[in-house]
């Protein structure tokens, strides 16, 4: 096996969460991800349940709060950090299931809280939004239909304030490929603005032919499929929750630095392409110094 020197190659982390009340929290979470190699992260809001807060429009503007420390943390420790607040697909769906009747307020809730990211944005207390979207499992067409006004409405504020979106979107493939480049068309934002997370291979292959800007699970089997069908530019991410009850949901942060580290050693891709994944990718998306 070749020997490679690995130690002067830095990572980033695409898309990742962190819980001060019930887990390591920014400060544990980037200790070990500087300790590990990496250099940036891009840290997007957790609903306000995983933080014991209420499903309420003050929910989430408490949950803001912890989220916006969480940042400051963040660049305390010399961590470049990119920060995202938005309302989980999945928190609309739960809510508008459990009631489909109060659709209408739920969706009325939801602007509230997109309107009020929109204000931290303008104050420069966060970079942009996310992560919203639709869910990647069977929803009743009302959650559904939330989802996506709520989604267009957030694009359209972008795309008024050149803020950046992480997506959560089901794995169509072509389909939702084809959607959102649609989407992004009709209401006029910048593609380079809009990042579809967590795609699968296929969907990821058909968002790069769109160039789609988009981040991979760090999982090992899914890089090294990836690695070798897939030009770099792209993000990986851990989406990392920082559960304690749900232990590496998704990946840790310092694992996909380890899943890229061994492929680079077993030859599957070279450190041309982990330069440009880590730092050249990031730099142009998020406008962020280099390392």
């Amino acid at each position: 096996m070749k020997v490679i020197n690995v130690g002067k190659l830095v990572f980033a982390d695409g898309h990742m969460h962190s819980n001060p009340v019930k887990g390591l929290g920014i400060a544990g979470i980037g200790r070990k991800f500087l300790d590990n190699g990496g250099w940036f992260i891009v840290l997007v809001s957790l609903p306000p349940h995983h933080l014991d807060l209420e499903n309420s429009f003050d929910g989430y503007v408490k949950s803001f709060d912890v989220f916006i420390s969480e940042c400051r943390k963040a660049r305390e420790l010399k961590l470049k950090t990119v920060c995202l607040l938005g309302i989980h697909p999945a928190a609309i769906e739960d809510e508008v299931s459990r009631d489909p009747k109060r659709s209408v307020k739920v969706l009325d809730k939801a602007i509230m809280v997109v309107n009020y990211i929109a204000k931290l944005v303008k104050e420069g207390l966060v970079n942009g939004f996310g992560e919203i979207g639709r869910p990647h499992y069977r929803a009743i067409p009302e959650a559904f239909i939330v989802n996506n006004m709520v989604t267009r409405y957030t694009l359209e504020l972008a795309r008024d304030l050149d803020a950046i979106v992480h997506l959560h979107l089901e794995q169509g493939g072509e389909l939702t490929a084809l959607d959102i480049e649609n989407l992004v068309k009709s209401i006029g934002i910048d593609r380079a603005k809009i990042v579809l997370h967590h795609l699968d291979v296929a969907t990821a292959k058909a968002s790069q032919k769109r160039d789609l800007v988009f981040t991979v699970p760090g999982k090992y089997p899914v890089l090294r499929e990836v690695f070798t069908s897939i030009k770099p530019f792209y993000m990986v991410e851990s989406d990392f929750i920082d559960d304690p009850k749900r232990p590496g949901v998704s990946s840790y942060p310092w694992d996909i630095v380890e899943n890229q580290k061994k492929l680079l050693t077993e030859g599957v891709i070279d450190e041309e392409y982990l330069y440009k994944l880590n730092i050249d990718t990031v730099v142009k998306i998020y406008r962020v110094e280099p390392p």
